[in-house]
């Protein structure tokens, strides 16, 4: 059990009463009623169409837009980025939809829609949605190639809120939920938007970028915060002077979270980070404290599975199938696991294997390196030698010998190459096409 402290609570009901908050709208309190009656109002605006590209940067217009078209019976289209380049990509697919956002991207072959500035004054009951007819489709990054959808029901997103909260003891909390990623990112869209619709926490509707931003917003908030944030931006956020007042919690996911930074979130921040383990085709589904421990937990009724041939499946109440997981696994007796990396991403250099993603933890977390990635130089199999990208100050034998004590002689990256900064996207991930990128300016 995830061991946020204890704030005061809600008491519990089956669905929220018309007058709770749901939300925080441009510095105003928005109730569930006055958000059902913006839902309905903008429900009766939209295009007739099947499909919208929801690109709005605002979390609440992000959400009316969403549960409008699901009354509508429109699918909500989330790609991967918000680059245009990568919308007419996915449109060619889907050429009947448009786009949502609040300015105009003029673009000549796609319908545009924007929302007005919801009244958020009308009290209604909760729209008419068919949760489990309702469809989502979100696309992965496309990285190794095109952008791939993955639908998925509403109904699978509201039993995955519902086992998320209850699984982390946030069910009867009432606590605002700030999150510094994009809600087009599934982290993001989980739990800054389903995570409120199903439970008392409350969306908050800006994603601060600034350290000094999400302080304030946290500080001066009517409710206990709950932030929800990456290893990436917690390496800016430590930077600040401590402690964060008013600060309940907080939750870090997308990218693995070293020990050394979870200690330096809990002494700064006042709180130390609980992550959670997922992806696009599985939504959230474990959690786990990494000060104190390494093995994850599943969420109450989800398990892992291992087949004849040595692949990893999950079976949750909130998938209608098992899903195939892309990281390979060693499951506990209790049903706990640990990671041991992704197929693709494991490395042999000189006979021996590492994962680049221990590997990149171990540089980041070096003191003086602020950003960094490994990868491999070479063509053929067993020619390969590693090489580093840094954004750093330090010189290339200390970051060598900072390394040195963790790592084979074999996996001492022999080329260091600097950077100003590395081009990862709003959820703090590189993409493999940015990657390449950034390589052929480099090597």
């Amino acid at each position: 059990m995830l061991s946020f402290p204890q704030h005061p609570t809600t008491p519990p009901v089956m669905r929220p009463t018309e007058h709770l908050p749901f939300a925080v709208y441009r510095g105003r309190v928005v109730s569930r009623g006055n958000f059902w009656a913006d839902v309905k109002e903008l429900a009766a605006c939209l295009p007739d169409r099947p499909y919208l590209f929801n690109l709005c940067e605002n979390r609440y217009l992000f959400c009316l837009c969403l549960l409008a078209a699901a009354v509508r019976g429109q699918v909500c289209l989330l790609p991967p980025s918000n680059q245009l380049a990568v919308v007419r990509e996915i449109l060619a697919d889907y050429p009947d939809a448009y786009l949502v956002s609040e300015q105009d991207p003029g673009l000549p072959d796609l319908a545009w829609f924007g929302p007005k500035q919801p009244r958020s004054e009308d009290i209604a009951e909760e729209a008419a949605i068919d949760w489990p007819r309702g469809r989502l489709i979100a696309f992965t990054s496309g990285s190794t190639g095109k952008p791939k959808p993955c639908v998925h029901s509403l109904e699978t997103f509201r039993v995955s809120a519902e086992m998320a909260v209850r699984s982390l003891g946030l069910e009867r909390q009432t606590l605002l939920m700030l999150s510094t990623t994009p809600p087009q990112h599934m982290y993001g869209l989980e739990t800054s938007v389903f995570w409120p619709l199903f439970s008392n926490l409350i969306l908050h509707d800006t994603k601060p970028f600034f350290p000094e931003d999400a302080r304030h917003t946290v500080e001066t908030a009517a409710w206990p915060t709950m932030l929800l944030t990456t290893p990436t931006h917690l390496r800016s956020l430590v930077k600040t002077s401590g402690p964060w007042l008013n600060l309940a919690g907080v939750i870090s996911a997308t990218d693995t979270l070293s020990e050394k930074l979870a200690a330096e979130t809990g002494a700064i921040l006042g709180q130390y980070p609980r992550e959670i383990y997922g992806s696009t085709e599985t939504l959230s589904f474990a959690s786990r404290q990494t000060r104190s421990e390494n093995p994850w937990t599943p969420y109450a009724g989800s398990r892992l599975v291992l087949d004849h041939s040595g692949h990893t499946y999950l079976e949750s109440p909130h998938l209608p199938v098992p899903a195939l997981l892309q990281d390979r696994m060693r499951i506990n007796a209790d049903g706990g696991f640990e990671v041991l990396g992704r197929r693709r991403d494991m490395v042999k250099i000189g006979g021996k294997r590492a994962s680049l993603a221990e590997l990149n933890r171990r540089l980041k977390d070096i003191d003086g390196v602020e950003d960094g990635f490994c990868f491999i130089q070479g063509d053929g199999p067993g020619e390969g030698r590693l090489a580093a990208v840094v954004v750093s100050r330090l010189d290339k034998q200390t970051i060598r010998l900072a390394l040195q004590p963790y790592l084979d002689q074999v996996f001492l990256p022999r080329k260091i190459l600097y950077v100003d900064a590395i081009p990862r996207n709003q959820a703090g991930k590189l993409l493999n096409s940015e990657m390449e990128k950034l390589l052929a300016g480099l090597v």
